[in-house]
């Protein structure tokens, strides 16, 4: 009885010990966020990096107070294994989940492996990816998305943050707030010293390229970065694309708004300036959007050609404070200017991008009824106050497979008749708790073709992809999505573009491309997506709860293809 007793304490005591090892769960760039798995999340020399991990610091948090930065911090230290040297990381803050650390600039680049050590214990490896440079932009949503953390220069002591309530003028210099610029001769432990890094960086503001005044450490913060450039001529938009490209690396994708007189900014698929000055005044901006959409795609693979036609509509009604409308991604969470491209980001299960800024739902009612040429179709209200609904779906196989004569017989598909064509259509709201109701109506345009579908066999990242069409008329637009994902991270992208219908043309820029990661295969299809299609300018409505409303169309024809 006293031996199992005795035994049963030692396996307790070591299944406390083996609970209490600490173990890293990644380690990221501390502005971009960027998953392991993504082209542009290396670690760069002399960057912050914030390690995610269970047990790894302290339960209260525990911050450096002074230079030099130390290398255990609240019990904590962290190492990288590189190149045959192991090199302690410089600390800035730690806590039980999150370490923030500074990676020295001498160490090599190449594949690596970092460690945390915290109560006497210390973690298992995990690899990491060391790079010469690497840069990531600080956002307001504190995720790697959305707004930039950039100031205007109104002058010396007027340096205000931009935001869709403080947009930029063109020619204004700005001042960009990243880390992961590139290495230092001096010590990172050290205040950080003030001077060009002489980085051949490129800056694109809505796919334009910018003036670059300075690009260096700011000064202020161990291994925080500044780059100041102009903005270029001929932009505007709540939400224009600012991305930082090295060589055939890219930062994250951000934005700017961008106004021709500074102040509030104004867009077409955003918010316009007078609901902008409403948000200011009132502090909450409420809104409802109502879309409908096709989607047609082919996908080949092992001689077999699958094409899907589905007809979908969706709608949300919500609300955002200041604070978020100033941090989101716009309506919707995905806005984008007119007249560029911008790229999204996702890891895990979910290969949509979601904006971390989540708004109040509004309930508008049961379900909205839309009315078009052939008949009535509900939106049906689902979780979290967004309604959706597939209103149609067509799905055909052709082909065959190399080596089996006459193709396979009974192949599945279905042939629901098609809803969205052309024509006049009408979606009504009953109302509901928040919001009351309403009527709008938009047309959905035709003849829209995609010229240049069949030349484009697979995507190539270090070069620009135009795209071409016709049947797009001046009161048009015209939208290009494309998406990557690597399975074995289990992490993509996604760039989404917008021009006016009238222009026939428009450029996917490389700076946007390099964002993508390689495609993948899964049972021979490519992981790699490509589409074009014509959506409208959002019809916008009135109700009672919310500031607007808007009632739009878009349709996408698409197919699979490598991203190499």
């Amino acid at each position: 009885m006293q031996r199992t007793l005795s035994l049963t304490i030692t396996a307790a005591a070591l299944a406390m010990t083996a609970a209490a090892q600490p173990a890293i769960t990644g380690a990221l760039n501390t502005a971009s966020y960027l998953v392991r798995g993504l082209p542009n999340s290396g670690l760069a020399q002399g960057s912050m990096i914030a390690i995610f991990g269970r047990n790894i610091g302290p339960a209260a948090i525990t911050q450096a107070g002074a230079f030099p930065l130390p290398t255990t911090l609240g019990g904590t230290s962290a190492r990288l294994a590189a190149g045959g040297q192991n090199f302690d990381l410089f600390l800035v803050y730690s806590v039980a989940t999150q370490v923030g650390a500074i990676i020295p600039s001498n160490v090599p680049v190449g594949n690596a492996t970092l460690t945390v050590s915290f109560g006497g214990q210390t973690s298992p490896t995990i690899p990491v990816e060391i790079v010469q440079s690497q840069l990531g932009i600080f956002t307001i949503n504190q995720a790697g998305s959305g707004p930039a953390v950039v100031q205007n220069v109104n002058s010396e002591s007027d340096r205000p943050i931009n935001t869709i309530l403080a947009s930029a003028r063109p020619s204004q210099a700005m001042i960009l707030w990243g880390t992961g610029l590139g290495p230092i001769q001096s010590s990172d432990a050290q205040s950080p010293p003030v001077g060009d890094l002489n980085q051949p960086i490129e800056v694109f503001v809505g796919g334009r390229r910018a003036n670059v005044l300075y690009k260096g450490r700011s000064g202020c913060c161990a291994a925080i970065d500044q780059i100041v450039f102009e903005v270029p001529g001929g932009i505007s938009g709540c939400y224009v694309p600012l991305v930082v490209k090295n060589g055939n690396r890219v930062s994250n994708t951000t934005s700017i708004a961008v106004a021709p007189n500074g102040g509030r900014c104004s867009d077409p698929f955003g918010f316009s300036a007078a609901e902008l000055s409403a948000l200011e005044a009132g502090g909450v901006l409420r809104f409802g959007s109502v879309n409908l959409t096709r989607v047609a795609a082919k996908v080949s693979a092992m001689g077999l050609t699958l094409d899907t036609t589905s007809d979908a509509g969706g709608a949300a009604f919500l609300e955002y404070n200041l604070q978020q409308a100033l941090a989101s991604r716009g309506p919707g969470g995905n806005a984008v200017t007119v007249g560029a491209c911008t790229l999204f980001t996702y890891s895990g299960t979910d290969t949509q991008s979601v904006d971390p800024i989540r708004p109040r739902a509004l309930d508008a009612g049961a379900s909205i009824m839309v009315a078009g040429p052939k008949g009535s179709k509900p939106i049906a209200k689902g979780r979290d106050g967004f309604y959706s609904s597939v209103f149609a779906n067509a799905t055909s196989i052709s082909g065959g497979i190399p080596g089996l004569p006459g193709g396979i017989p009974g192949l599945p598909g279905s042939s629901d008749p098609p809803y969205l064509d052309a024509g006049s259509y009408t979606a009504t709201g009953p109302g509901g708790a928040d919001v009351g109701s309403f009527s709008s109506q938009i047309n959905i345009p035709g003849n829209f073709r995609w010229t240049n579908e069949a030349s484009i066999t697979e995507i190539n990242r270090n070069n620009d992809l135009p795209i071409t069409w016709t049947g797009a008329g001046n009161n048009d637009y015209v939208i290009a999505t494309g998406s990557s994902s690597d399975t074995a991270s289990r992490s993509g992208a996604s760039f989404v573009c917008l021009e006016r219908g009238s222009a026939g043309q428009l450029t996917v820029p490389s700076a946007i491309l390099l964002g993508l990661p390689a495609s993948s295969s899964i049972q021979g299809t490519p992981t790699g997506l490509l589409s074009v299609g014509i959506t409208t300018e959002p019809v916008r409505f009135n109700a009672t709860g919310i500031d607007f409303g808007t009632f739009s169309y878009n349709s996408a024809q698409g197919k699979s293809l490598n991203v190499r």
